[in-house]
């Protein structure tokens, strides 16, 4: 009798037990295999993911899940770690972390911090993605203003030794502006020739060529920040009482004469480094603007560029309607290396667009009439949009203020 007493018991226990382990797995059933991917934007470059921390959270019993970057695994540009027996359900999911990339041959960092809620993990639908907001802005440098007309005294005399640009950073994410370099057109905008070769599809002909320089992360610029490339970075107000201070520039050009009579003062900012111009004595820009704009990421080294990049173009030049025969002897930048151009001109002597037409289709100007004495004291300044993003649709017509009051006499 006790034998059967013991036997039932047993039985029944085993059959409690058994219950209640299938009521706990139909509860909370597990998905054995799931991923979380962080996805970085597809036009980056060399992406590094840094300090990385992820969670994702059960909304139902709060249970919290940790993650860290070593724990992730790159596959171009996505980041991404298995789940392993994750309780089916719903959750918010966040992630933060660093990221440093190449941007267009620019370099550039990024921080993120990424979060999505109600979120369903389960057997059908087992991944899960947060996408890092993808980069705006070819290069995410563009030129936002150029001040080459130079400024009058309270004389009315012309002084021009306070012109500037300033390049923009146009981009969501901090850049870095080490090799970019300004460049000149050897072409004027005002005197078209039939060039052979013509190579205006493929390079852009220059006169000057003046890089910002550093060890590839030595110039940081954040989103919407600006630099000032100043002529010369002195207080003009001291020469000129109608012109403004530039000591504060970011960067100058400084050229060291070979002519004593035309020397060049060397001022607060750091020098730009001097990869080649035309004049063996002072640079300064085209104060009519007859030369066109653009700033590039230089792609060799001083040497290689100059020993690889000469252009050498034949021409026949009219005078008094005799014919000669010409050559002009230069260097080229390609213009996969351009990340943004301006041509200038004014509209009684503009004969052409010396950048080719995906760069800049049109151009912009100061004065509309050749040594218009009312150009002194203008600029051409980038518009903004809506969103105080400076507009870039590559036609210097349309996304430039002509004759617009400088940044710097506002």
């Amino acid at each position: 009798m006790k034998k059967n007493l013991f036997f039932s018991m047993l039985a029944m226990l085993s059959f409690v037990t058994a219950f209640v382990a299938c009521s706990d797995d139909d509860d909370v059933p597990t998905v054995s295999e799931s991923t979380l991917t962080i996805e970085a934007p597809m036009n980056l470059e060399q992406v590094v993911l840094s300090n990385l921390n992820a969670t994702i959270v059960n909304v139902k019993n709060n249970k919290t899940y940790t993650f860290s970057g070593d724990q992730f695994t790159q596959n171009g540009n996505d980041f991404s770690l298995m789940l392993n027996n994750v309780e089916e359900g719903t959750y918010n999911v966040a992630a933060s972390g660093h990221l440093d990339f190449l941007l267009n041959g620019i370099a550039g960092q990024k921080d993120f911090d990424l979060n999505s809620n109600g979120v369903s993990i389960s057997r059908k639908s087992p991944s899960v993605k947060l996408s890092v907001s993808s980069f705006t802005a070819q290069g995410g440098f563009v030129i936002s203003e150029i001040f080459f007309t130079g400024t009058t005294t309270p004389e009315g005399e012309q002084y021009g030794n306070d012109q500037y640009m300033v390049i923009t950073n146009n981009s969501d994410v901090t850049l870095y502006a080490d090799s970019i370099a300004v460049l000149e057109s050897e072409f004027l905008t005002v005197d078209k020739q039939e060039y052979d070769p013509d190579i205006m599809s493929e390079a852009f002909s220059v006169d000057a060529v003046y890089m910002i320089p550093g060890n590839g992360k030595s110039v940081a610029v954040e989103p919407g920040k600006q630099l000032v490339l100043a002529i010369n970075a002195v207080n003009h107000k001291e020469a000129n009482a109608s012109s403004f201070d530039l000591s504060n520039a970011d960067f100058e050009f400084y050229d060291e004469s070979s002519n004593p009579n035309f020397t060049d003062p060397d001022g607060t900012a750091p020098n730009l480094d001097k990869w080649y111009c035309y004049t063996a004595t002072v640079f300064g820009f085209h104060n009519r603007g007859f030369h066109s704009y653009a700033i590039a990421r230089m792609h060799e080294t001083k040497e290689n560029w100059l020993e690889n990049y000469a252009y050498t173009a034949a021409y026949t030049w009219t005078f008094n309607e005799s014919p000669f025969d010409m050559t002009t002897d230069t260097y080229k930048v390609p213009n996969s290396w351009i990340l943004d151009g301006v041509n200038l001109s004014v509209e009684s002597d503009w004969q052409w667009n010396v950048l080719d037409a995906s760069i800049d289709k049109s151009w912009t100007y100061c004065g509309k009439v050749d040594r218009d004495k009312t150009r002194y004291n203008k600029s051409v300044i980038r518009k903004t949009d809506a969103n105080g993003k400076y507009v870039d649709t590559n036609d210097s017509a349309n996304d430039f203020e002509a004759e617009a009051v400088p940044s710097f006499l506002k």
